[in-house]
């Protein structure tokens, strides 16, 4: 039996990793106060979106793929494999989840849909590890049903380095970001039932960043056997130093680091921080 995964762009995985699993990504879009819209991934690398994004007066909007475009891709698929596995971002989060829905009921053929509840490399090491299961001969259900209970035992926590995006995009009043900037506040969240909560306020970005490693091992399970993930924008060298902190003191079998693009990096803005493990 032969599977082929199927994932968004909002999974943030670098592009060899896809190249290596074998997975097709169907791309969201981002659209800026000018008018002019990208396709995430495609239209517009991380980079580029990152200087947009600092430009901008406005959040950018996001948008999720017609069912069209799906039904496309899982159509392409399965002319070529037995079955197809989705795995999308959080359907709390966006609509995408709801497209490939859609998409589903439109097709013939066998296609398992997984809302993967998080986003960024939350999404991606949940596709990482479908592909390493794929790759042992399992079954398409037996995939979908060990994936989603490596899904349910992952944690997600973020921080930003600044609360402008969260004041921008009305998650946050004026007032209380303005005086959070004036005290260096740092939010530590989580990504809780497909939802984000704020667990903790830090001062100063380095206490936020070694509180992220401590709560990762107060929340965490047989970290030395997963596969966790990092994504920032436009903070590499924080990164590295996350990610070489965590390789000391955890010692996880693998750690991706990557780039965060438009569909994450909209809300999470300069600075920003996601920890997946």
């Amino acid at each position: 039996m032969t599977i082929k995964l199927v994932t968004d762009s909002s999974c943030d995985l670098p592009p060899e990793i896809i190249k290596e699993h074998n997975i097709t990504v169907v791309p969201l879009a981002v659209s800026f106060e000018t008018g002019e819209t990208f396709v995430e991934g495609d239209g517009i690398t991380p980079e580029q979106f990152w200087e947009r994004l600092a430009l901008s007066r406005e959040l950018p909007k996001t948008s999720r793929p017609a069912p069209e475009a799906f039904a496309r891709t899982f159509k392409e698929a399965l002319e070529s494999y037995s079955s197809v596995i989705y795995m999308g971002i959080s359907s709390a989060l966006s609509g995408t989840f709801e497209s490939a829905q859609l998409a589903a009921k439109s097709v013939t053929g066998e296609v398992h849909l997984i809302d993967s509840l998080t986003g960024s490399l939350g999404l991606g090491v949940l596709v990482v590890r479908a592909g390493e299961l794929v790759q042992s001969g399992i079954s398409a259900p037996s995939v979908a049903e060990k994936i989603t209970e490596y899904r349910n035992g992952m944690t997600t926590l973020f921080t930003m380095d600044s609360l402008e995006n969260l004041i921008k995009g009305g998650r946050l009043g004026r007032l209380p970001g303005m005086v959070g900037a004036m005290l260096d506040i740092k939010p530590i969240g989580k990504a809780l039932e497909g939802r984000i909560h704020i667990l903790e306020k830090v001062r100063g970005r380095n206490r936020s960043l070694k509180r992220m490693v401590q709560m990762m091992e107060e929340m965490g399970t047989g970290l030395q056997e997963k596969i966790i993930g990092i994504s920032h924008l436009d903070c590499l060298q924080e990164a590295l130093k996350l990610k070489e902190t965590i390789e000391e003191k955890i010692r996880p079998r693998q750690l991706i680091l990557s780039k965060m693009g438009s569909t994450m990096g909209t809300y999470a803005g300069k600075g920003g921080i996601i920890l997946s493990f």
